[in-house]
């Protein structure tokens, strides 16, 4: 079990209420002289928060009135537009580098000369992105890398970089793998190289480094063929969670799991080809787990080359309809299901898993906007060190809104473009933890206006995509790991 939640049990507090009402994570809700009302709290990148801990975000302010970019932030935050599909983001360095289209999954990584590399994937394939256009949404499950492959050039997928000196500026751009299709989202490894894979039915894991010239992107067979989303690394359990999200009858959570033999090191690259892919079952059920915590067990996945929605019926295991963002922090794996709009957090140690966010039951806007709608489509995540959760939507209303330790959700920034045409992509965090990236993944500036248009106005297209900077008037607190060539 969790130390916290012991902490919790030993002074005869309601175990379930406190889970019910905190991200309870050792990073998130604090640490255990805090429970204690002792004061004080551990410094450093992975240490709990102090007594009078405060977040930030709590009294950001109601967004503002579109800026230039089209974007709604809170008073004191700017925005700079990065790199735009089909133009190169840093001409006088590689004019010939153009952007990607639908900008999707992002991450941060250090540089040894105190800069920082933000990667982006992108999901570039087969346009039923757009929902009309293919309602039934056969022609999506059914596109696998056979028919992916005869796709136009521009729906190749891959991931890129920006590369950034230490005073923020875009100093390089430049791709990291291509040859891929329909690149959703991933994670970053603490041995500093970019996990990611594609979001087609029967898709594939890959590792790239997050450097120009960082060495050849590999598969990574230990993954299982399905429509891969995002990554989280746990080196203390020697593990690595993923989600799915191809059909809310099939999809399920997965972890990668390897022995001491294979993994010895925790910053260091484990042996890729000999992790097990398991699956997440609760015994009671997902409704059971909305009212948790409950017991859950993790089965291996019948893992012999075929697509896992295939093997759907072949193994006991829960059906978490869209997963799509995970983190982990501190022995807490948080990870989301638009389906739903549900934030869910498994207790490694513990053995419990449990809905921590439902929009039935979120405390709703923040201290300016109480009129402020839940979440919606709730898709990838990223986390400080402080268990505060930044949380896009895929369409919903095109924000990015930020889930505290209470379950108050305060909405970020707001981007623009049609919810049925795009969604909002990306989010990540800067090292310096003053900045975070973020992109709308179909839309793009217009080039000329018409007269009823402003300059900043943006339109969702077929193939297009914005990778935008925010900088906030403060930090907060996050551990990024160094990039690093990738040593298969």
């Amino acid at each position: 079990m969790n130390p916290l939640l012991k902490e919790v049990e030993r002074k005869g507090w309601s175990r379930r209420v406190f889970l019910r009402n905190l991200l309870f994570s050792a990073g998130s809700v604090a640490t255990a002289s805090w429970l204690t009302a002792c004061g004080g709290g551990s410094g450093g990148s992975g240490g709990g928060r102090s007594a009078g801990f405060s977040s930030k975000f709590r009294n950001i302010g109601p967004l503002l009135e579109p800026n230039d970019d089209g974007i709604r932030l809170p008073e004191g935050f700017t925005s700079r537009q990065l790199a735009v599909f089909g133009e190169p983001p840093v001409p006088e360095v590689d004019p010939f580098f153009i952007w990607h289209s639908d900008p999707d999954g992002g991450g941060t990584f250090r540089t040894d000369d105190g800069g920082w590399i933000y990667v982006s994937n992108s999901e570039a394939r087969d346009l039923t992105t757009i929902r009309d256009q293919d309602p039934t949404g056969i022609f999506r499950r059914n596109l696998d890398r056979d028919t992916a492959a005869l796709l136009p050039p521009f729906f190749g997928g891959g991931v890129s970089a920006l590369r950034f000196d230490a005073l923020g500026n875009l100093v390089d751009a430049y791709p990291c793998q291509r040859g891929t299709t329909t690149n959703c989202s991933g994670g970053a490894t603490p041995w500093g190289t970019w996990i990611n894979g594609e979001e087609i039915w029967d898709g594939k894991m890959f590792e790239c480094s997050p450097l120009r010239d960082g060495g050849e992107a590999v598969e990574l067979p230990c993954f299982g063929r399905k429509a891969h989303e995002m990554v989280a690394v746990d080196v203390e359990h020697r593990a690595i969670y993923h989600t799915e999200d191809i059909d809310t009858d099939t999809d399920r959570f997965y972890r990668t799991v390897w022995e001491l033999n294979d993994w010895p090191e925790a910053t260091e690259r484990p042996n890729m080809d000999a992790g097990k892919l398991q699956v997440l079952f609760v015994p009671d059920g997902i409704e059971a787990a909305r009212l948790g915590p409950v017991a859950f067990q993790w089965n291996d996945a019948v893992d012999d080359g075929r697509a896992q929605p295939d093997t759907v019926d072949e193994v006991d295991a829960t059906i978490f309809g869209g997963n799509e963002g995970v983190w982990y922090l501190e022995g807490m794996v948080f990870f989301s299901t638009k389906s739903d709009d549900n934030i869910w957090a498994i207790d490694v140690a513990g053995g419990t898993i449990e809905s921590i966010y439902n929009p039935e039951n979120g405390v709703i806007g923040s201290p300016f906007d109480l009129d402020e709608e839940p979440l919606s489509g709730v898709d990838n995540i990223a986390m400080t060190l402080d268990g505060e959760m930044l949380v896009v939507e895929d369409g919903g209303f095109m924000r990015c809104m930020v889930l505290l330790p209470d379950r108050t959700t305060i909405p970020l920034l707001q981007l623009p473009g049609s919810p049925s045409l795009t969604e909002v992509t990306g989010i990540a965090i800067a090292p310096s933890g003053d900045r975070i990236y973020v992109s709308g993944q179909r839309s793009r500036p217009l080039g000329i206006f018409p007269p009823e248009l402003e300059p900043g106005s943006l339109i969702p297209t077929r193939v297009a995509g914005v990778t935008y900077e925010i900088q906030m008037p403060f930090s907060v607190r996050v551990d990024r790991p160094m990039a690093k060539p990738l040593t298969a």
